[in-house]
């Protein structure tokens, strides 16, 4: 009977992982595979063993994986490689293949640790804090972005600037952006500024708060959805063709976005069938709305 007690209660890191998981809502990319490129502050996938993101310690730029505890950023091992320093991203880990999106140059690398106030959050979950930041990632376009107009983005961000363009997603060539206007305009464009572009003007509840951001697009229809709305649609086709590019997250050319990214994931296929269930998936963990 000797350590009958403390052997039923102890819980391997897996178990633990699994249990958080549950309680936060599934595993999205179990229930939700073929991701093309995911991006997260938390585990998406109950199979992924790898880190979250890396981050370098701005006092004397020595770098660490960050991995996950549970489910969620280790934020405890996190603190402990910055300490009183503050800490930024140099690379954000694919957790759906092998398109990490990395930025060497310290100067544009996103903040996600405050050597005074701790983890950058928002709603309460780490986030990466951008300014004139940039990750990207060199890939040609059909490894993360589709050429025949099925294609699915979802993320949970926030934009605190004013006035200004707030890129959430750039490819150069072929032209694919998805950014947002604060002054009252939320914008997907695929070819160029006149031709396949969907926007909605002055969208209701669109603000400087964390939202949940889901376009979609195939051959049949386009739509902008923000908080489990549809904010615009469009039944033109709106197809991609390129070889290959550099795929930004935060910045198109010399316009950045001003704002918080907690997730950010790429399906090269129409996602719009399941989008309820991905939304409740993400709702459940960031509560959103």
């Amino acid at each position: 009977m000797l350590g009958l007690g403390t052997g039923i209660n102890k819980l391997s890191a897996a178990e633990a992982a699994s249990i958080a998981a549950r309680n936060a809502g599934s595993y999205l990319l179990d229930d939700y595979s073929g991701a093309a490129a995911a991006y997260s502050l938390r585990q998406l996938s109950s199979t992924y063993s790898g880190s979250s993101v890396k981050v370098r310690r701005a006092s004397d730029n020595v770098e660490a994986d960050i991995g996950f505890a549970s489910g969620e950023l280790d934020t405890t091992a996190l603190a402990s490689h910055c300490g009183a320093s503050d800490g930024f991203v140099s690379v954000w880990y694919d957790q759906a293949n092998s398109n990490n999106v990395t930025q060497a140059t310290a100067a544009n690398q996103p903040k996600i640790y405050d050597g005074t106030t701790g983890v950058v959050t928002e709603n309460g979950k780490p986030a990466l804090e951008f300014a004139s930041d940039v990750l990207q990632v060199s890939v040609t376009s059909s490894d993360i972005i589709s050429t025949d107009a099925e294609n699915t983005l979802v993320s949970v961000m926030r934009q605190n600037s004013a006035n200004a363009n707030n890129t959430l997603a750039h490819m150069a060539s072929p032209r694919y952006v998805i950014y947002t206007d604060f002054s009252g305009v939320l914008y997907y464009d695929a070819g160029n500024n006149s031709t396949n572009r969907l926007s909605v003007s002055s969208p209701s509840g669109w603000d400087d708060n964390q939202h949940l951001l889901f376009w979609s697009s195939s051959l049949t229809l386009q739509q902008i959805c923000v908080d489990g709305t549809q904010l615009a649609s469009d039944t033109s086709q709106s197809t991609i063709t390129s070889a290959s590019t550099t795929l930004d997250i935060g910045t198109r050319s010399s316009t950045y976005l001003n704002g918080f990214v907690q997730e950010l994931i790429f399906y090269n296929s129409d996602q719009s069938s399941n989008r309820s269930n991905i939304e409740d998936n993400i709702n459940t963990f960031y509560s959103i709305y």
